[in-house]
């Protein structure tokens, strides 16, 4: 069976965002001091509204992972296993950006969830290309993109 994984668009660009996002919140914590916008996926269609309905069901869209739902419904025949690596990346990438939506949904209901020290240390972590989202996450994906594609 020809292989149906692939990166996520959307969650490439979200995990890319995250990383530029810490690097900043770390330089601007720590070169000045400065308070920095709450970390979050990048409002595509969403307006940063938390206040109502609609806008809650909306931030959903800026943690949307389309693209890899619908290789995963492709990659699956009943009766036929195909390429092991397409159900492990594309339910993969869908997991992990419903815990990066669960994550901000839960800190928007907190008043002041950890301290700012500890905050700016992950935020370093975070955002080096070594990182969680860039040599972590995305490298993850894109190794086990490969993988699958080797026969």
């Amino acid at each position: 069976m020809a292989q149906k994984g692939l990166i996520d668009s959307n969650l490439q660009q979200v995990i890319q965002h995250f990383a530029q996002e810490k690097l900043q919140s770390f330089d601007a914590r720590i070169a000045n001091g400065q308070p920095v916008p709450w970390f979050r996926a990048p409002l595509g269609e969403w307006d940063g509204d938390l206040q109502t309905e609609a806008g809650l069901k909306a931030i959903h869209k800026s943690y949307n992972t389309d693209d890899a739902e619908a290789a995963l419904i492709e990659a699956y025949v009943p009766g036929d296993p195909g390429n092991t690596s397409d159900g492990i990346l594309l339910s993969l990438q869908i997991d992990y950006m419903a815990q990066a939506e669960r994550a901000f949904r839960a800190r928007t209901t907190q008043s002041f969830p950890r301290t700012l020290a500890h905050m700016a240390a992950r935020e370093k972590g975070h955002g080096q290309p070594t990182g969680v989202f860039l040599g972590q996450a995305l490298n993850y994906f894109i190794l086990l993109l490969k993988q699958g594609a080797g026969g």
